[in-house]
């Protein structure tokens, strides 16, 4: 494949996008019309949120996604080409970086107000994937922009990035329409895995974190199967967000930050406050997801000990 063709391949897959737009809306119809969705009006908060996170894309990726990966690319540390291996070491190395900077929206305060944007819906359909968080341009981006630096052209990152975001929007499919897989758990990310990433029991919390293969969890010990005898509920630890308001969507999370920095008695608290992870506090430390999934565990196994006697 030479450059030309891949610069074909790479516009026709601009169009992406509106591809999984029609996947939601026909998902989100059947859904409806099922009467399985109960919260209608997630999807349209879902889809407006889209439409809003677009905006910044529209105004910058030009400048600050494009430029950059392009000057990069003309700084490169070595000279590939795009032989078949390279393009499989591509995608290697892009699902890899998105695991780890999802990683980091889960384990830093401030990240976590962008991406925990996502995690806000209650109910788990295609329409998910399009709640995004406004400031989403300042984040995502990291999972690939900086791989033209190694050598692999940016037309190549145009055609990965693309597909591996339609697979990612497959697995955010409902349920009802496709349940588990065990057999595939063991190498990819499945529906029913990114179920339980998208939970908010327990047991499941931060877990999970990759887009299209399961072996990076398998590797740093963050995978967690769904369990029979545990149903999955959608949604994030608050009690105060309401998934069908845009506001509490899209600037609630950031409001909390705001009031707990304020509150902060010193400047290295303030600092903490961003960076730490969510459920951190200046008083005691706070709780955060891996005391909670603790606890889980725990609570599990004493009530099959004391089930099984």
């Amino acid at each position: 494949m030479n450059l030309s063709s891949i610069e074909i391949l790479a516009g026709k897959l601009e169009h992406m996008s509106l591809i999984v737009l029609v996947l939601m809306l026909v998902e989100w119809g059947i859904l409806i019309v099922t009467s399985y969705v109960e919260k209608n009006k997630e999807g349209v908060v879902s889809i407006v949120s889209y439409l809003i996170q677009s905006i910044p894309y529209f105004l910058l990726s030009k400048i600050f996604i494009v430029g950059t990966m392009f000057w990069l690319y003309e700084n490169r540390i070595f000279t590939l080409g795009f032989q078949w291996y390279i393009w499989i070491v591509a995608y290697l190395l892009y699902d890899f970086t998105v695991f780890f900077i999802h990683f980091l929206g889960h384990k830093v305060r401030v990240l976590w107000c962008i991406h925990g944007v996502h995690h806000t819906a209650e109910e788990m359909n295609l329409t998910v994937v399009a709640r995004g968080s406004i400031f989403d341009v300042f984040f995502t981006p990291f999972n690939f922009i900086w791989l033209p630096i190694l050598g692999f052209h940016p037309l190549m990152i145009f055609v990965i990035e693309p597909i591996a975001r339609l697979y990612a929007t497959l697995t955010h499919v409902n349920e009802k329409v496709i349940g588990k897989q065990k057999w595939l758990d063991k190498l990819l990310i499945t529906p029913s895995v990114h179920r339980v990433h998208h939970a908010k029991n327990h047991i499941y919390l931060d877990r999970n974190y990759g887009e299209t293969f399961s072996i990076w969890d398998r590797l740093f010990k963050t995978f967690q199967k769904e369990l029979d005898n545990e149903k999955i509920v959608y949604g994030i630890m608050h009690e105060k967000l309401n998934s069908e308001n845009l506001w509490h969507v899209q600037f609630l999370l950031w409001k909390e930050l705001w009031l707990d920095i304020k509150k902060a008695p010193t400047l290295l608290d303030k600092v903490k406050y961003l960076f730490m992870p969510p459920g951190w506090n200046h008083i005691d430390g706070g709780k955060k997801a891996k005391e909670y999934r603790d606890e889980a565990w725990k609570f599990r196994v004493k009530k099959n000990s004391l089930s099984t006697r």
